[in-house]
Parts: structure tokens; C-alpha cells; sequence
């Protein structure tokens, strides 16, 4: 655990501020029981500038961790409350969107409607991916091999949280075949969901080894 520790610390430190920030707040929307997807506006320093995570499924009348102006109403997505906590004076031509998930459509088109001027994902589409679409619209996702399944394990576990009535639920099905080693790696994740007041930097570290693995298997993959 030492030696995980210590990788983990390495890669982590060495991702830019927008990856671990995005990554930080999507492990908030899981342990709050939303889904799991966080997004920041960084300036071209790479500073972030505002943020948000997904709370459309949190209740705006009690007294949950979120604090999005959009919080509880289907708008809520990661993209669109860091959209909204920018300031209409900042030239977002010149700010960079990131969030661990493909933006849906709702969100890629606000961001080129409030000018942003780009606009980066650690992880592809999950639904697209789900929908069996070869090739998710969009940009190459950005960030690496690690990121990409760390964004989607979280993806997966909140979705299967939530999950009521017998059976998975489809999108962690087709990753069984679309994304295999990210669904492997999300069944060794304890069922439920992890504390609301831990953070995803120990959560990533507990899983470090088998995440590293799984990057390793996905990369010989798609070689």
C-alpha cells in the first residue's frame, strides 16, 4: 500500500489542476448519491476559475453538500453549473471547459453559446457508448488512460447506486463489452456508496493497483 501510495501521489501531482479538480468533485457528486461527473472553467494559465458537479438529483430544500445555483432541476449537469459560476464580464474565448464525462448535448451546446473557447473530457460518453455507438461524437478524450477509467468507474457506480428493480442497469452491461476493463474494475468496488466526507484522493489510492492495471489491459487492447 506504501508503494501504491507513493505512485499514486507521483501521477497525481503530475496531472494538471483542471484534471484532479473535475475528478475531485465528481467523487463529491457520488458520495452525495448524484451522478458521478465533475467540470471546471480553467483561464489559459490552467487556473481554475469556476466549477460545478452534477446535482440533478439532489432535493434544492434539504440539506445536502450541493450549492449549485442550478441544484435539484434537470439543468444541473456538471458543465452547466460551472457554466453558471462564471461571470458574464470574463472573456470564456479564452477559458477551457473540462469536465470526467463527454458533455451531452445540452452542455457542449451552452458551452459554444456562452463562448467558451474549449472544451476538453477525461472520459468518453457513457451513454453513447451504452446506445452501442462505435465512435462517440466529440473530441479524443483528453488526460489519459487512468483518468479515463477513474472518471468511469465513478460514472458506473453511481449509476448502479441508483439502480432500483432486478438486474444491472444497461450501461454498465454494454461496458461489459465496450469498456471491459473499466466494468471489471467496478466490480471490485464495494457496492454502495463511499463516505460522503472522504476524499477521492484516498479513494483512488485504495484502488490504485488494480486502476494502473486496468489502464495497462485497456491500452494492450487497443493497441
Amino acid at each position: 500500500m506504501t508503494d501504491a501510495c507513493g505512485e499514486f501521489e507521483t501521477a497525481w501531482d503530475a496531472a494538471p489542476e483542471a484534471v484532479r479538480r473535475s475528478l475531485a468533485l465528481a467523487y463529491e457528486a457520488l458520495a452525495a448519491g448524484g451522478l458521478a461527473v465533475g467540470a471546471v472553467l480553467t483561464d489559459p494559465a490552467g487556473v481554475v476559475r469556476a466549477e460545478g458537479r452534477n446535482e440533478s438529483y439532489e432535493d434544492a430544500d434539504d440539506d445536502g453538500p450541493g450549492t449549485g445555483p442550478l441544484r435539484g432541476t434537470p439543468l444541473a449537469h456538471a458543465e452547466m453549473n460551472a457554466l453558471a459560476a462564471a461571470r458574464t464580464g470574463w472573456d470564456l474565448g479564452a477559458t477551457t471547459l473540462w469536465s470526467t464525462q463527454e458533455p451531452c448535448a445540452m452542455c457542449a451546446a451552452a458551452a459554444r453559446f456562452c463562448g467558451v473557447g474549449v472544451v476538453r473530457h477525461l472520459a468518453p460518453d457513457p451513454w453513447a457508448l451504452a446506445t452501442g455507438s462505435a465512435v462517440p461524437a466529440g473530441d479524443a478524450p483528453s488526460g489519459g488512460t487512468l483518468w479515463l477509467i477513474a472518471a468511469n468507474v465513478m460514472f458506473l457506480r453511481s449509476v448502479a447506486a441508483a439502480a432500483t428493480g432486478p438486474g444491472e442497469p444497461e450501461i454498465l452491461r454494454h461496458h461489459r463489452s465496450a469498456e471491459p476493463e473499466t466494468a471489471a474494475l467496478h466490480d471490485a468496488v464495494p457496492p454502495g456508496l463511499p463516505e460522503r466526507h472522504g476524499s477521492v484522493e484516498s479513494w483512488l489510492t485504495r484502488w490504485w493497483p488494480e486502476l494502473t492495471e486496468a489502464a495497462r489491459q485497456r491500452e494492450a487492447r487497443l493497441r
